[in-house]
């Protein structure tokens, strides 16, 4: 078959898109200066952190939850979780702009889009191994059945625009679940992070079971592993470039939690020690 007619103008929109906003940011010029250190975060600060973690798990996660027999299906985890999620998300990134927390403020806003963004990249792949017979469906356009509830009806433009706004979601979600955990890294680390979720995605329903391939497209052949885990490779080492560049402050989420503490603690015994 040829790549037209296989691939429809949404299949196209999405990824040059995204691979246009990635190609833009990597060539925009920004400063060189050496990443912000900021003072240890409040307690708020930390619980919006945990809470934007919470939230950003939603997104990816509720395919697998819908996907596993006995479980709620798309269309209700999607007006109970998943849109509520994204409330919460758009609610803490004006939380901490107005709070003044620069750090949770950059890392929401920067996780989203580069997450987003980076997806373009993996679809690139995806989209040219589905279109050489490796990949067995076109997973966003299966995701818009499945949210709209229309799969007896099959496919429809509205459906694959859902699709992939979901799809593209579920990417910023990624990304910003990166940021939020490292901060300022290295790019690399958006590979390993991205060799992680294709583990998760190789071992859970939404591949193993809807599209019955297998724990690592073992009922496919090679293929369909080769071509997914070398687009998630593709995705994380995009993610990684546009996190370490567009991502302001250092400190991982651990190392935050402990110069919390050690702040505290010395504000605690300074308190003691003057009165």
């Amino acid at each position: 078959m040829e790549l037209a007619s296989l691939l429809t103008f949404v299949d196209l929109l999405f990824p040059l898109g995204g691979i246009g906003v990635t190609a833009g940011m990597l060539i925009r010029r920004v400063s060189t200066e050496e990443a912000a250190e900021l003072p240890p975060p409040s307690l708020a600060e930390m619980a919006a952190t945990v809470v934007a973690l919470l939230a950003t798990a939603v997104g990816p996660n509720i395919l697998v939850v819908a996907l596993t027999p006995g479980m709620p299906e798309m269309p209700a985890l999607s007006k109970f979780a998943l849109v509520p999620s994204v409330v919460v998300l758009l609610g803490l990134l004006v939380i901490s702009k107005l709070s003044n927390w620069p750090r949770l403020w950059n890392r929401i806003w920067t996780g989203i889009w580069v997450g987003a963004a980076a997806t373009g990249t993996l679809d690139a792949v995806r989209l040219t191994g589905f279109s050489l017979g490796f990949m067995p469906g076109n997973m966003p356009r299966m995701f818009g059945v499945l949210i709209l509830d229309t799969m007896a009806q099959g496919p429809s433009m509205l459906s694959d625009i859902v699709g992939y706004i979901y799809h593209y979601w579920a990417g910023a979600c990624f990304g910003l679940t990166l940021a939020l955990l490292l901060g300022k890294t290295r790019w690399w680390a958006g590979v390993i992070w991205a060799l992680i979720i294709e583990v998760g995605m190789m071992t859970t329903p939404p591949m193993v079971v809807a599209m019955d391939t297998g724990y690592f497209g073992s009922k496919t052949g090679p293929g369909l592993f080769i071509v997914s885990l070398t687009a998630h490779i593709v995705y994380g080492i995009f993610l990684g470039l546009l996190a370490q560049k567009y991502v302001s402050h250092k400190g991982n989420l651990f190392r935050l939690v402990l110069s919390m503490r050690r702040w505290q603690g010395t504000a605690i015994s300074n308190a003691k020690t003057t009165g």
